[in-house]
């Protein structure tokens, strides 16, 4: 498996603790990788395995880690950019044709809508608001990625544990 380099420092939580683990991936193929193979960044652990994943997996022709930039505008009509964390160059059965995929990994729960706390005190509903921005402000920046993939010949996907641990990267 690939090489870790230098971690840049995780951000710290109230409790003292690292909230996620990220670093900078060493590529060993890098006749594969799109972009500065010295700055491929994974900021957690399910993107790290991926990352190696894509990196030996000998039908995955290109890929790259927040390569690509694709431009949207809120409701507000505030412009934005949004980096999804990968793209890929998938070889079908014709190798000369590559599937091109848009890749944006997330855990399951934060693909649903959140649901109303059974509970509710001042920090369960603060938690309950806080994951419906998150979730609408995704939802929105997804939507509009489809629509640009679409446009652009490429498929948006939302990777989650469930399609990591069938492919045996979990």
């Amino acid at each position: 498996m690939g090489i870790l380099l230098n971690k840049p420092k995780s951000p710290i939580g109230r409790n003292g603790k690292k909230k996620y683990h990220q670093g900078f991936y060493e590529i060993k193929n890098p006749d594969k990788y799109i972009g500065d193979p010295t700055k491929c960044i994974y900021r957690s652990s399910w993107e790290l395995k991926f990352m190696m994943y894509l990196d030996f997996e000998p039908n995955i022709k290109k890929w790259g880690c927040e390569v690509m930039t694709i431009p949207y505008q809120d409701e507000k009509g505030k412009f934005h950019r949004y980096y999804p964390d990968f793209y890929i160059e998938v070889i079908g059965a014709d190798p000369e044709k590559c599937e091109r995929i848009v890749a944006e990994i997330k855990p399951y729960k934060e693909t649903q809508q959140p649901t109303p706390p059974e509970k509710q005190t001042a920090k369960t509903l603060e938690s309950f608001e806080y994951q419906a921005k998150t979730y609408q402000k995704n939802l929105y920046k997804w939507t509009r990625s489809i629509d640009f993939c679409k446009k652009n010949g490429l498929k948006f996907w939302i990777i989650t544990e469930k399609f990591l641990k069938e492919k045996g990267i979990l």
